[in-house]
This record gives C-alpha cells, sequence and structure tokens, in this order.
C-alpha cells in the first residue's frame, strides 16, 4: 500500500531515513480529502497544540472513523498486522539496521494487553504496532526535543497534508537534534529539553507524500520547532505508526 523504495539513509548518531512519493498520487488525494475531521480528535494544548486520533485517545471517534473509510480501513489493517512488522524489520536489515529482536511474538490482537510476563518467560520480545492521527497548530504548534519511549522501536510519520496546502516557509519539519550539554546525550528513558538546549543537526522539511522513519536510541534526539504559519492556515496533519 505504500512504498520506501526511494527511502535515503543516515546513520550519524542515529539512523534516520526520509522516503517521498510513498503512497501513488491517487490513494494520496484519497487519503488526504478523507482526513478525519478536527472534532473527532482529543486536543492537548501543553504537548505543543496538538490533536491525537487514535486507540488511546477518543477511542470511540477513532474507530468508527477507520470503519467507515474504505481505504482507510485497508491501510490501517495492513499497519496493525504481522506482516508490516516483518516487511519493516527486513527492509531495514537490508539497510544494515539490525535491531537484534530474534524471534518475537506477535500480540497485536485487537484490545490486547502485553504484560511483560511473555518476554520473561520465553525470551521472546513481544511487538505490535500503534496507529494515531495527529495534528499540530500552525501557529506555534510543537514537539520539545526528546528521543521517544522506551517502548517505541521503531518510528514512521507520513505527512498527510493536500497537496499545495502546506508552505516550507511556515516550518513544521522533522529536525534531528543535539544537546548542547554532552552530559545530556544519553537519555534513555526520554527527557525533554528547551529548544534552547539543543543544536538543529539536519532538517526534514515537510512535504506532501513523504515518510519519516527513525529508529529509537538512547540519542535519537529530534524536535518540530515551533510552526509559524499565519492565523486560517491548515494544521499540520500527519499518521504516525509507532512499532513497539
Amino acid at each position: 500500500m505504500f512504498s520506501l523504495a526511494k527511502a535515503e539513509f543516515l546513520y550519524e548518531p542515529y539512523p534516520i531515513c526520509y522516503a517521498g512519493d510513498v503512497f501513488s498520487a491517487s490513494d494520496y488525494a484519497l487519503l488526504t480529502a478523507t482526513y478525519p475531521d478536527v472534532s473527532a480528535f482529543a486536543h492537548m494544548p501543553k504537548l505543543g497544540d496538538k490533536y491525537s486520533l487514535s486507540e488511546r485517545n477518543n477511542p470511540a471517534q477513532y474507530k468508527a472513523f477507520i470503519a467507515s473509510q474504505p481505504l482507510w480501513a485497508k491501510l490501517h489493517a495492513h499497519f496493525k498486522s504481522k506482516s508490516f512488522i516483518e516487511e519493516t524489520l527486513e527492509f531495514l536489515g537490508r539497510h544494515n539496521i539490525d535491531l537484534g529482536l530474534g524471534e518475537y511474538r506477535f500480540t497485536n490482537v485487537a484490545g490486547a494487553k502485553r504484560s511483560g510476563v511473555v518476554s520473561r518467560l520465553t525470551g521472546r520480545p513481544e511487538l505490535s504496532a500503534r496507529f494515531e492521527f495527529s495534528m499540530m497548530g500552525g501557529q506555534g504548534g510543537h514537539i520539545l526535543p526528546h528521543t521517544d519511549d522506551h517502548r517505541k522501536l521503531i518510528t514512521l510519520v507520513f505527512s498527510m497534508n493536500k497537496m499545495g496546502e502546506w508552505d516550507d516557509s511556515w516550518g513544521g519539519g522533522t529536525q534531528m537534534c543535539w544537546p548542547k550539554d554532552r552530559t545530556k546525550i544519553y537519555n534513555h528513558t526520554n527527557k525533554y529539553l528547551e529548544f534552547g538546549e539543543v543544536d538543529v543537526l539536519k532538517s526534514f522539511d515537510f512535504k506532501p507524500n513523504q515518510c519519516i522513519l527513525f529508529i529509537k536510541t538512547y540519542n535519537s534526539w529530534h524536535q518540530v520547532a515551533p510552526i509559524q504559519a499565519p492565523i486560517g492556515s491548515p494544521l499540520r496533519k500527519t499518521l504516525t505508526v509507532n512499532i513497539e
């Protein structure tokens, strides 16, 4: 349903890749045209003016939307499948990124909760995929510098604004960053820093029909700097898929 054939990798200070044209033009047009309305989202103003619609945030609206949209339902089923996890691990392996997972137990049954007991008893990690619609406000929406929760292994962020809807000058891109205080580089527990406490190493502009994929590491620092869009501009829309 999507392709990372055009992926370009960076490996330092942690693995991250950018891929364009991930969906067919027709699929992308339909996905963006039917992206859920902001009224269905949970607003989280303390998290950088973020809006979220997921299994955890407004789950009833989330399930109703997926059920009502055939293409989104198909994409959702793919991302929540074991084959998606296997294909992603194989894709990374071809680019010299081996997470050393070995055999694992797929636990992506609807409503399933991981206790960690199976992992401890069998030595097999339990993997699943999480699917989230996210939006950010155009006047100051942001994500502070962080490295992600330790349960996350792989993150894929797909842009979901319509073609021609977003202006590069507004910002909204994903930025690799690095603490100015080098004693704070190690961040396995995902403490947040302020924007002034980091240097930007690399910026990936927020482009339509793109995917940013990165690996959670102890130093996978990244951020979205405050967006500066005019009043009345569209929200920054994404689909985030996490393998955990």
